[in-house]
């Protein structure tokens, strides 16, 4: 089977199969903040990512709501048709999937309050993505219930912007998708059905599962699929949960160690390799929590 490089990511670059029916995501090491491109490296980041987006992929088969499907295949090179990815820069790194058309958003699911929602909040806002928030909230308090958070997936280098449940809506049906407001509904639905899931299972292992994002697509018959990487340290926040204490920033098992640097270090992007050793530490650790 032929292969073609169709996107090049931030972080991950994407393969098309000669048929169209599959794409291939490979996790790069490239490091990514505020939505730009480091010019850094961590050591083996995509191969953590791979693991551990597989690992959640295969654990939440059973918690998928009726009607919602994995477009996860499988990250085993030898399973991959064809020679193409058989090459060593490919191994660990490459994830199978169905290919699907990906919706316009980012389902975010926050369960603490914590990064920009915090940063709302501090300043005054009580009102999020359509939804009123209470008074009297601790930084990186937990939020229960959970709350469902879209964004916009804005264009490499520009900022994605946070909507409401009903701009959802409206942006499936300016985009052609068919009956918008069952497709949102079933959107949020999984997004907060599989974070309470995965956020319990956190929990037993010792870890909090802070916020996460989900993407989805939808096959060529209508049909909903889960996609891209889910729960890594790339796109969620996890704490120990030994070491919690509402109220104050939390120790991080992802990737807001290097976002705190550069906050701290007025937008600076030259990473020194103390703090780089430290975040493939602590991704390491998260991953060997959550899959031991």
């Amino acid at each position: 089977m032929e292969w073609a490089l169709v996107q090049k990511g931030k972080v991950r670059d994407i393969y098309e199969s000669e048929g169209g029916e599959y794409i291939a995501l490979v996790a790069s090491d490239r490091v990514s903040a505020f939505d730009k491109i480091l010019p850094v490296e961590i050591e083996d980041k995509g191969k953590i990512l791979t693991k551990m987006s597989a690992f959640w992929f295969c654990k939440i088969t059973s918690w998928l709501p009726t009607g919602v499907n994995r477009a996860f295949i499988t990250i085993d090179n030898s399973d991959m048709e064809g020679e193409f990815f058989m090459r060593p820069e490919f191994n660990g790194r490459t994830t199978l999937m169905k290919k699907v058309r990906m919706l316009p958003v980012e389902a975010i699911v926050r369960g603490y309050i914590t990064g920009s929602l915090w940063k709302a909040y501090k300043g005054g806002t009580r009102e999020f993505c359509g939804l009123t928030l209470p008074d009297g909230l601790q930084n990186c308090g937990k939020i229960d219930p959970p709350i469902f958070t879209p964004t916009t997936k804005a264009p490499q280098g520009q900022h994605d912007e946070n909507i409401s449940f009903e701009q959802m809506v409206d942006l499936f049906a300016d985009e052609g998708y068919d009956k918008p407001v069952k497709l949102a509904e079933a959107v949020r639905k999984c997004s907060l059905d599989l974070y309470r899931h995965a956020r319990d299972y956190a929990e037993e292992k010792g870890v909090i599962l802070a916020d996460t994002k989900f993407e989805f697509g939808l096959d060529e018959n209508g049909e909903l699929y889960l996609a891209d990487e889910i729960l890594t340290p790339d796109s969620s926040r996890f704490w120990p949960a030994d070491k919690y204490q509402p109220g104050q920033e939390q120790p991080s098992m992802d990737k807001q160690i290097i976002r705190d640097y550069i906050a701290a270090n007025e937008g600076l992007t030259e990473i020194p390799e103390d703090i780089l050793a430290k975040t493939k530490l602590q991704y390491e650790r998260c991953l060997e929590l959550l899959t031991e």
